[in-house]
């Protein structure tokens, strides 16, 4: 397994992504309808989903939740392989907003082996 650890992972990360998409967008729903917001102490960007959501974002259970004032558009991170540190992460992403968009396929441009448009306003991200 370890010498084929990349495509095991991208294997566990499919697995991941059909399991749990559906869970995924009703969290994108309520984020949008404003019910799921930041509200860790040690972080403005972060939320720690309640207990009654299964495991949606490894690492913790947390999301990134960012909202554009100027466009009233958000971005909704995921977890897939939670790193700290220095270390990058691996993320599904869920944006509406057009200038992350264009962000995520400029980096989908730059390294498309790591990163990806999944479907419609989702992406699989590699990095910061």
């Amino acid at each position: 397994m370890t010498f084929y650890r990349h495509k095991t992972n991208l294997a566990i990360e499919k697995v991941d992504w059909f399991i749990l998409e559906n869970k995924r967008k009703e969290v994108v729903e309520q984020v949008k309808r404003k019910e799921l917001n930041p509200n860790v102490s040690w972080n403005g960007w972060v939320c720690e989903l309640p207990f009654e959501f299964p495991i949606l974002s490894n690492g913790g259970n947390d999301i990134g939740i960012s909202r554009n004032k100027d466009n009233n558009r958000i971005t909704v991170t995921f977890w897939v392989f939670r790193n700290f540190f220095d270390s990058p992460s691996t993320h599904f992403v869920y944006t509406d907003d057009p200038e992350e968009i264009k962000e995520l396929d400029k980096q989908i441009a730059e390294h498309p082996d790591n990163n990806w448009k999944i479907k419609e306003n989702w992406y699989r991200k590699y990095g910061d």
